[in-house]
């Protein structure tokens, strides 16, 4: 089994990544572990829930637990305040204190969704993260940012919330949707810009490969995980260092806002990559042939101009007047020196990011 611990300076909430095959069938003895209420509410969308929930509920059974099971409806409509405040409902009207352990089933969406409503139901419950898919599991599962959306942007109303743990089950993946697997390799290249350029060579395998081969992706998800836990370790609440997990998301975000959410997260992430590194070619001296290979990278993924939807420039940019990430002197964006070196800018011009939407929007 893989371990990350989370450290959090000057703070009684530091708490483990775990990582293993089989770990959902574990999870009761974790849970005693942490000395939690035995009555559990697990929260999942209902495709998850059909999936895996009898199987954990099972595990938090034989362990001694009650678990209490409580469904979403799948996909980012689920991060909406009418949920939230039905979840809340259902929480009270089954009796949860502020001792009761909320259990996030699920991926990004699920976690950001159960770890919003633990922070404000009864002004802060515990929650445990079992991330379902790849990009939940080397990204949204840690760090302790938790969020809902508004139809004016995509995670404007949000807290910061520790986990009491992580447990990633590399296992889930095998009832993962391809492109909900590229998404999540998205995530990872992500991580392997900013901070880990040897990671890049693993994954020059491609998608097919990690696939099909156990061990090479349980190394990719503790590698991803690792550096996800080293920067929020540094930096919990986004004052600086960790800014630099956002590579992508900016203009990313923009495309989810633009296409209704329909784009998928990770697809919108790795758009935004593509944008931010011709950026980064202008405005931070990346060199061209790092460029090129980090843009082949991404492009493995799935990416053809085919493959985005058709997307209203203009929507996309007012989208991005409105980042919650905006400084009155630009756009801040994460943009690379050099593949794996990463540095913020806080000044890039509105036209320029227009000029690199276009630049990946054309056919």
């Amino acid at each position: 089994m893989s371990e990350v611990l989370l450290p959090l300076p000057g703070r009684d909430q530091s708490y483990r990544i775990l990582i293993d095959s089989g770990l959902r069938f574990r999870l009761g003895s974790l849970l005693t572990s942490l000395n939690l209420a035995k009555r559990v509410f697990l929260i999942s969308d209902r495709r998850v829930a059909r999936l895996h929930g009898a199987a954990v509920r099972q595990a938090l059974e034989a362990a001694g637990f009650e678990p209490v099971l409580l469904t979403t409806p799948p996909g980012e409509r689920a991060k909406s305040w009418p949920v939230v405040q039905r979840l809340a409902r259902e929480l009270l009207e089954l009796g949860a204190h502020r001792g009761s352990p909320l259990i996030a089933l699920g991926g990004g969406v699920v976690g950001d969704l159960t770890g919003f409503l633990a922070s404000i139901f009864m002004r802060g419950l515990p929650f445990i993260q079992v991330p379902t898919t790849l990009l939940a599991m080397v990204d949204a599962a840690i760090g302790g940012k938790t969020a809902i959306n508004l139809k004016e942007g995509k995670n404007l109303l949000g807290t910061f919330h520790q986990p009491r743990l992580v447990a990633s089950d590399p296992e889930f993946l095998q009832t993962l949707p391809r492109p909900e697997f590229l998404n999540g390799l998205a995530e990872v290249l992500k991580a392997a810009f900013v901070r880990d350029a040897d990671l890049l060579d693993r994954l020059t395998a491609g998608p097919a490969r990690l696939l099909g081969d156990q061990e090479a992706l349980a190394a990719i998800i503790y590698r991803a995980a690792a550096i996800k836990a080293e920067v929020v370790a540094q930096d919990e609440r986004e004052g600086g260092l960790r800014r630099i997990l956002n590579f992508g998301h900016t203009l990313g975000h923009g495309l989810e806002q633009a296409s209704s959410f329909k784009m998928p997260h990770g697809r919108a992430v790795a758009w935004g990559m593509l944008a931010a590194l011709s950026l980064s070619e202008k405005l931070a001296g990346l060199p061209a042939a790092e460029a090129r290979r980090g843009s082949q990278l991404i492009r493995d993924l799935g990416l053809t101009r085919r493959s985005l939807p058709p997307l209203d420039p203009q929507a996309v940019m007012a989208a991005l007047s409105r980042d919650k990430k905006r400084l009155e002197s630009g756009v801040v964006f994460v943009l690379l020196r050099r593949l794996g070196e990463a540095v913020v800018r806080e000044d890039v011009p509105m036209p320029m990011v227009g000029e690199a939407l276009a630049e990946i929007m054309s056919p």
